[in-house]
């Protein structure tokens, strides 16, 4: 006979309450299963990292089961769905020939999700662009977080057919195309910028990429080939996010966390793992983001970067010939930045 605790978890006023543990005869294995994550609404979940025990996830088909919103200057706050259909395009307020932007959420998020409103915001302050939302919610909805994980390649081939659509039929370049994704959506960017066939997308820009059930050598994430430019921050290392360096220009504000200030003890991580999609979202109006650049990793890990090298400003909205790890430091809340 085996005993493990079962812990009920409970949020009130935004605090997580864990009562006592009581035990429980079962012969469930004894390894740590449960965690605790804050999702992109601000509700806590269990997430269950056992992909043996977990129940069966209902079917998820992203060709039928996602969906792509348009957002522009003439309609910045409701979203215009458009398909692989050049009729819904054209009736639509896509501008033909505009800089182009993809948000893709993470893991129990959607298109309503707080980082694709005030990133989609800040986009379309800066220019007339068109801002397409990707949804893959019932993929991104399940308790069970290897299933979602393992959705993440073909969310992104999805992704990656609508720019190839796109551009097949006059609509815009693959230059003119940016993917910007927040935790697994950071790595759906990776295979979207993967998987396309008709050119090579501009930027990849990703917030705090998915740490859990990705591995530096195996390819199956954001990499530094798969666009021209890619680049990311890193705000929780080790715990929601992942640690080394995989883009071509990788910044670690506040030595990476994984507490980031402002954040408190933040012992599911989550605060830290959003960090990244406020620092982005400031960053895309703003160059004050200064960064310096450290010989390495390693650096990153000792917490000493001397601040020798080259000095320029993370984030922004730019294909750019940077390359290297980079160190800064942010203000504990909005404005972040301290240039």
């Amino acid at each position: 006979m085996k005993v493990i605790f079962v812990i009920a978890a409970v949020a009130v006023c935004g605090v997580l309450s864990i009562p006592l543990q009581q035990p429980v005869v079962t012969d469930f294995i004894k390894h740590e299963r449960w965690s605790v994550a804050r999702n992109g609404n601000g509700r806590m979940h269990l997430v269950d990292l056992n992909p043996i025990v977990a129940e069966p996830e209902p079917a998820f088909d992203p060709i039928t089961d996602m969906f792509f919103l348009l957002f522009t200057r003439s309609n910045p706050t409701v979203g215009q769905r458009i398909t692989f259909d050049v009729q819904s395009i054209e009736n639509s307020n896509f501008r033909r020939g505009a800089e182009t932007r993809f948000l893709t959420h993470g893991w129990t998020s959607s298109s309503e999700s707080g980082e694709n409103i005030f990133t989609r915001d800040e986009f379309l302050a800066r220019a007339d662009y068109n801002v397409i939302v990707v949804d893959w919610s019932i993929g991104a909805s399940s308790i069970n977080y290897i299933t979602s994980r393992n959705r993440v390649g073909p969310v992104g081939q999805v992704v990656a057919q609508l720019i190839d659509f796109l551009d097949e039929h006059g609509f815009v370049s693959h230059a003119q195309v940016h993917a910007i994704g927040i935790s697994l959506g950071a790595h759906i960017s990776g295979h979207t910028g993967k998987n396309t066939r008709r050119g090579r997308i501009n930027a990849i820009f990703g917030n705090d990429p998915s740490g859990p059930l990705f591995t530096i050598n195996n390819p199956d994430r954001l990499d530094s080939s798969d666009a021209v430019y890619t680049e990311a921050i890193h705000s929780n290392v080790g715990v929601l996010g992942f640690d080394e360096p995989i883009t071509h220009a990788t910044f670690y504000p506040n030595w990476g966390g994984p507490n980031q200030p402002g954040c408190g003890t933040d012992i599911s991580g989550a605060c830290s793992h959003a960090r990244s999609t406020f620092l982005y979202a400031e960053s895309i109006n703003s160059d004050r983001f200064r960064a310096r650049q450290c010989t390495g990793y390693d650096q990153i890990v000792a917490r000493n970067c001397p601040g020798t090298g080259v000095v320029v400003s993370m984030g922004g909205d730019s294909a750019r010939d940077v390359r290297g790890v980079f160190f800064l430091e942010t203000n504990a809340e909005a404005p972040f930045a301290m240039g």
